[in-house]
């Protein structure tokens, strides 16, 4: 046998150093899991991860609204998932300020037709409301059940899509031959129908008067809103609403109360041990008989679940709707005329309390709620005192992936992993 001989130079002592400074600054870690697997990350500086994470997060900042949304894990798969408004409607009295986190969970396609549609819906129910009111701002009640219907009546729409498309009668006489047929001679109707209804988005808005006022939060899903003010030098940050998912004791009595008897209802914090979320726009297979997705979503929707899990959940959907869409709606009446006022309202998806998992598992919400208080509280004296704009979500942000931890704000940011390893985070803090 002849074999073919490779000669290779030997390498330089410059061209070693040079390879030994490329990763001496590369680390491993087995994320806390135990066991010998181990994901590589690249230790930044200071500095380095300040720009790195001003480039992901897609810092931006508008008249009184910061913004950040973040998630490192770049495979489109796995792109973020949330979505985010900052509006400010011109309408009969003044300018009323919009503000909402829509976050996606099993797709895009949910959280981008919510984010499209209920801005303008929630636009034209508020229109209506002024132009039949003598008012600069209609009664709250009004307002509240405008911003509730808006909801209800999007993910209403979800579900009239697909009973317009397949009514129960029909799809109860079809053979299974005649309804791959007729999915066959839709498929770009049920494509549209068929995501819609199997991916979900979360929701949490705000809403203010022009004359900053009248304060309205509506909260469906998982999200977070706290409102700091200050008062005689202090601050005091407020959490404006609950969290609807399978970690709250109050959903799940609210959903077992609704399924008497049946057990698995709620199972392992999720709503038919699949969903997190107890209340989302979408999720329509979880608020449908379940023969559409035992004979119609599990069987024609590509990539989404495998036929002995749709098994296993159908056998569990006795009674819908499991996930609800009746939104929390507040109203808040803001002290804005005294002297010295100063607040901000910060509005985030969950991913942005799933990050302080890693650095203190033991932290409140109350304790979060205050600490990023203190946090924002230190960058409005530094923009006094350096008379330079600083974009306050991103200091929250900045805090959350590590803080001074300058290993796990590199890890967080630079992790090598099949899979994406955080959340989507997306925040938003409106002064005023």
């Amino acid at each position: 046998m002849v074999y073919d001989v490779i000669s290779l130079s030997a390498a330089t002592s410059t061209e070693n150093l040079q390879a030994l400074e490329e990763v001496k600054d590369f680390c491993t870690t087995d994320l806390g899991r135990g066991g010998k697997q181990r994901w590589t990350y690249h230790r930044l500086s200071e500095s380095v991860i300040d720009n790195e994470l001003q480039r992901l997060s897609d810092a931006r900042s508008s008249n009184s609204v910061d913004s950040v949304t973040f998630q490192p894990y770049s495979e489109y798969t796995y792109l973020n998932q949330d979505r985010y408004s900052v509006e400010e409607w011109d309408l009969h009295g003044g300018a009323w300020q919009f503000n909402a986190v829509y976050d996606g969970h099993c797709g895009h396609d949910t959280v981008n037709f919510v984010y499209k549609r209920l801005p303008s819906m929630i636009r034209m129910s508020l229109q209506a409301l002024l132009s039949s009111s003598s008012d600069t701002v209609p009664s709250p009640e009004l307002v509240s059940e405008a911003l509730s219907n808006a909801i209800r009546h999007l993910d209403d729409s979800i579900r009239s899509d697909l009973f317009d498309f397949l009514p129960s009668d029909k799809l109860t006489s079809m053979s299974d031959a005649q309804l791959s047929d007729y999915i066959r001679r839709h498929k770009s109707e049920w494509d549209t129908i068929s995501a819609r209804c199997t991916q979900g988005a979360t929701v949490i808005l705000s809403l203010m008067d022009p004359l900053k006022r009248n304060l309205w939060i509506v909260n469906l899903g998982d999200s977070q809103a706290v409102l700091a003010r200050k008062r005689s030098s202090e601050w005091s940050a407020l959490i404006l609403n609950s969290l609807h998912n399978g970690n709250n004791p109050t959903e799940c009595q609210r959903i077992m109360r609704e399924h008497p008897g049946e057990y698995q209802c709620v199972s392992d914090n999720r709503v038919v041990g699949y969903l997190a979320p107890t209340r989302a726009i979408g999720d329509t297979w979880l608020k449908v008989p379940a023969v559409y997705t035992r004979r119609v979503l599990g069987e024609y929707t590509p990539d989404w679940m495998s036929p002995p899990l749709v098994e296993e959940y159908t056998g569990r959907i006795l009674t819908p709707p499991y996930v609800s869409d009746v939104p929390d709606v507040q109203h808040y009446v803001l002290d804005t005329t005294r002297a010295n006022h100063e607040s901000f309202l910060i509005i985030c998806s969950d991913g942005l309390l799933d990050l302080y998992d890693n650095i203190d598992a033991t932290l409140t919400a109350q304790d979060l709620a205050d600490r990023w208080v203190n946090i924002i509280d230190l960058s409005l004296r530094k923009r006094k005192e350096n008379e330079a704009p600083r974009n306050l979500a991103f200091d929250l942000l900045r805090d959350a992936i590590g803080g001074e931890d300058i290993e796990l704000a590199s890890r967080n940011i630079t992790l090598e992993m099949d899979d994406k390893w955080i959340d989507d985070v997306t925040l938003l803090v409106q002064r005023f």
